[in-house]
C-alpha cells in the first residue's frame, strides 16, 4: 500500500547562491569560495526536506517553460519528490534569485518572480488532496493556498502553513484555515502591536481557530500554543548551538520537519525538538536547502546533543 502523500504548495525559485567573505557596503567585484544552483523556494524547500526524511511527497506549484524549469525539475526529482503536478507556464519565466552568504551565515537576497506566471489556481487536483496525510502552504502563491486550504478542511486533511511575511490581509486569510500555524518573528509581529513574540503569539492563537500557532526563532528555537492549554501558557522549545555557516532555508527545514512528525505521530513536542535540530543542522551546511538532513543524519546529531533519558521521555525515536 503507496503511503499517502504529503503535499507542498507554494514557492518555486531556481536559485544561485555563492559563498562570499563579507556582504560589501559598496559597488565592487566579489570572487566567491564556492557557489551552487539549486531548486527552492520555502514550500519547495520543505518538500524536499520531507523526501530526505523519508515521507512521499509532492510540490505543488508554477514554474516557466524554460530551461531554467528543466534544471528545476530534474533538480528536484533527484530528491525523490513528486514533480508531476508542478505546472509548466507557456511564454513564462521560472522564478529565480542570487544569494549572498557571508562568513557569519546571513544572507543577502535578490529575487525575481515573472508577473506572468499565472496566478488562477483552476487547475489543481483538488480531488487528490482527500488522500494526502496533510497538506503545507507557504505564503508566496495565496490563490492556490486558499484553493488547497479550503479543500484540506473540507476533507478532514490537517492543514500547515509557513505564515512568513506577506500582506497582512493575505497573512489573515490564510492562517484562518491552518490547523497548525506556524509563524516566522516579522511576520507575526506585523499582525499585532506587541512587541514580544509571546505577548504577539498570545494574542494572535485567540483570533483563530487552529490546533497548534507556533512562532520560530531562529537560533533561540520556537515558541507554539496549544489548543487546550492553560491562559497565557506558552511551550518554550529553545534552539541549538552551533557555528552558523548558511542560514538561507533554515526555516523550510523547519517546517518540512515539523510537518513530516505530524504525518508519522511523532507527538507535538517530539516534531518541534526535531524542526528544532534539522533547522540546526541546515545552517551548518552550506547550500541553502542542500544542507537538509537525511532521517538517519537527524537521528546521530541530536543523539550526540540530547541526553538519551530525554530522548527516550519525548520519543524523539
Amino acid at each position: 500500500m503507496q503511503p499517502k502523500p504529503i503535499i507542498c504548495l507554494g514557492c518555486a525559485f531556481w536559485d544561485t547562491i555563492f559563498k562570499i567573505d563579507r556582504i560589501p557596503s559598496t559597488g565592487t567585484k566579489v570572487l566567491p569560495e564556492t557557489a551552487v544552483q539549486v531548486a527552492a523556494g520555502m514550500a519547495t524547500a520543505a518538500a524536499a526536506t520531507i523526501a530526505r526524511l523519508g515521507g512521499a511527497v509532492e510540490l505543488w506549484a508554477r514554474i516557466g517553460d524554460d530551461p531554467t524549469g528543466d534544471s528545476f525539475l530534474l533538480d528536484l526529482s533527484r530528491e525523490n519528490v513528486r514533480v508531476d503536478r508542478v505546472r509548466r507556464v507557456s511564454g513564462a519565466q521560472t522564478a529565480y534569485s542570487t544569494i549572498l552568504v557571508d562568513q557569519a551565515g546571513e544572507r543577502w537576497v535578490v529575487p525575481y518572480t515573472d508577473p506572468s506566471l499565472d496566478k488562477d489556481p483552476i487547475w489543481l487536483p483538488l480531488h487528490e488532496i482527500a488522500q494526502a496525510s496533510a497538506v503545507l502552504v507557504d505564503m508566496r502563491w495565496v490563490e492556490g493556498a486558499k484553493a488547497v486550504l479550503a479543500e484540506a478542511r473540507r476533507c478532514g486533511v490537517p492543514t500547515v502553513v509557513d505564515a512568513d511575511i506577506a500582506p497582512p490581509e493575505s497573512l489573515r486569510e490564510l492562517i484562518a484555515l491552518g490547523d497548525h500555524v506556524l509563524f516566522s518573528e516579522p511576520a507575526l509581529l506585523s499582525l499585532t502591536s506587541s512587541t514580544t513574540p509571546k505577548e504577539a503569539l498570545l494574542e494572535v492563537a485567540e483570533q483563530i481557530d487552529a490546533d497548534v500557532v507556533g512562532v520560530t526563532l531562529g537560533a533561540q528555537g520556537a515558541l507554539i500554543r496549544k489548543r487546550g492549554d492553560r491562559p497565557g501558557i506558552v511551550q518554550e522549545f529553545s534552539g541549538f548551538s552551533i557555528q552558523a555557516v548558511d542560514t538561507l532555508g533554515a526555516g523550510d527545514v523547519w517546517h518540512g520537519t515539523y510537518v513530516y512528525g505530524l504525518v508519522n505521530d511523532w507527538g507535538l513536542s517530539a516534531s518541534v525538538r526535531m524542526a528544532n535540530a534539522a533547522a540546526a543542522m541546515k545552517c551548518e551546511r552550506f547550500g541553502g536547502r542542500l544542507g537538509a538532513p537525511h532521517r538517519s543524519e537527524l537521528q546521530k546529531w541530536v543523539q550526540l546533543r540530547v541526553p538519551t533519558d530525554a530522548i527516550r521521555s519525548e520519543g524523539l525515536f
